[in-house]
């Protein structure tokens, strides 16, 4: 179907369900020509609206402020926002009731979990108003390439074991020129076939895992990858490392754009034409490094989402390093540029039948254990063997290991052994990290990381 009647198909079903991430979408490319300055002040009255609500509205926020001996108004400076203790995973799963706010939703949320990069599940609230600006800053940083709904757009991801996509997720899909591709457990056959797919569909746009993309563009050589006729490959959900991006580049024939995201937060940064760094989406998050060093020097990154209502989050740990680019964004554009972002890098484990599983494909492999497993890392040190490493939980116990050793079996098959430990806890690398999959063997994107 022609993009413009996607667009209006689009539209129609957002107002049909009263989304409002059109009306968000139109507000953002209005910011896209702001000035530094008239960014910087609108978003410090964002902030300020949300430290008051989070003030007013939750147990534990309250608290943290009244410990401090402040209130919502004595924050009249940005500076003011370090003042706060970070928030963290732990304190999000242990105590969801003190950080969720007591004012009643005017619209649907809904509850995601995310294990990140880290191995350890944490559980939000989101508001759909957030929800519809995720959509929105998504939408503005596509259409810096000239994405729109109804380009042709092949997606190689993950989805839950069990789910299968709607009828109307379905139909959508063949309406806006979506063709999805799960590559969880994607075997020689079944490489062949979706290659014999993106052939035929001849999408403009890939968005894929970079790690497992590699894995597949490398099995299939660059005469095919070539083509596929991609114009552009969306990557995300892991570190992007320049030697996977140039390999990429070359199968492709196509640029690579890194997006730096997560369940937590939606989209954070995006690269965008004309390189310098990821831009990051300024207009729904404050993005915060620590120690407070130079721009260029790495740091902890903390992000604050200005938007959920429903559970504010201030000053969250995400668990990943980065730095900022010091130069002025080449297209004009008023956000801030991430230059470096660290972490987040998920090896892929190859079977011996030749199947590749993504690292994502173990959080939801763990996610329905998470009270009974606080962490894990999986480190595949031979080709048909696993090291799999647990941080047990309250819930643990001999019978949820044995569904553990159940599920695992049949998900990974007869070729692939695995020996299960229980430990007490999963080193980090000297970034600060816990890579929780590891390839070992040489065979995955990423590798020589361990150290890092």
């Amino acid at each position: 179907m022609h993009p413009k009647l996607v667009g209006l198909v689009d539209r129609a079903i957002a107002w049909k369900t009263s989304r409002r991430y059109h009306e968000y979408l139109a507000e953002f490319r209005e910011m896209d020509r702001w000035s530094r300055e008239k960014l910087l002040a609108w978003r410090w009255q964002r902030l300020q609206d949300l430290v008051r609500h989070a003030y007013e509205t939750t147990i534990h926020w309250k608290e943290v402020l009244d410990d401090l001996g402040a209130r919502p108004e004595d924050f009249t400076a940005p500076e003011h926002l370090r003042l706060l203790p970070r928030m963290t995973k732990d304190l999000i799963n242990r105590h969801p009731e003190r950080v969720t706010s007591s004012l009643e939703p005017t619209r649907p949320t809904t509850i995601k979990s995310t294990g990140g990069s880290t191995g350890k599940n944490v559980w939000l609230v989101i508001d759909m108003e957030t929800h519809d600006r995720r959509r929105a800053a998504g939408r503005l940083t596509e259409e810096w390439d000239g994405v729109y709904p109804g380009t042709r757009t092949a997606i190689l991801w993950g989805a839950s074991l069990e789910a299968r996509p709607s009828r109307a997720s379905r139909i959508y899909d063949r309406i806006s020129g979506r063709l999805f591709l799960s590559v969880y457990g994607v075997d020689e056959e079944r490489l062949a076939g979706y290659f014999d797919r993106l052939e035929s569909f001849r999408p403009e746009v890939i968005v894929s895992y970079p790690s497992i993309l590699a894995h597949i563009a490398r099995a299939m050589g660059k005469k095919r990858c070539r083509r596929v006729g991609a114009r552009l490959i969306y990557t995300s959900a892991e570190a992007l490392y320049p030697p996977v991006r140039e390999e990429l580049e070359e199968f492709f024939g196509a640029p690579v754009r890194n997006r730096y995201a997560s369940r937590e937060f939606g989209m954070i940064a995006s690269d965008a034409p004309g390189g310098g760094g990821l831009s990051v989406c300024e207009m729904r998050l404050l993005v915060e490094k620590e120690p407070a060093c130079p721009a260029s020097e790495s740091g902890e990154l903390l992000i604050t989402d200005l938007d959920n209502r429903s559970m504010p989050i201030l000053r969250y740990a995400i668990g990943d390093r980065g730095c900022f680019s010091e130069e002025p964004d080449p297209s004009g554009r008023p956000w801030a540029r991430l230059a470096v972002v660290e972490g987040r890098s998920l090896d892929v484990v190859v079977t011996p039948d030749g199947r590749a599983f993504g690292g994502t494909f173990f959080t939801l492999i763990f996610r329905p254990f998470d009270q009974s497993i606080a962490q894990f890392q999986v480190i595949q040190d031979r080709r048909d063997h696993l090291q799999i490493k647990i941080v047990t939980g309250p819930a643990y116990d001999a019978e949820r290991r044995a569904q553990l050793e159940r599920t695992l079996s049949e998900q990974l098959g007869a070729s692939m052994r695995f020996d299960l430990a229980e430990v007490e806890e999963i080193p980090r690398l000297a970034s600060g990290k816990r890579r929780f999959v590891v390839s070992l063997i040489g065979d995955a994107a990423g590798q020589g990381a361990l150290s890092r």
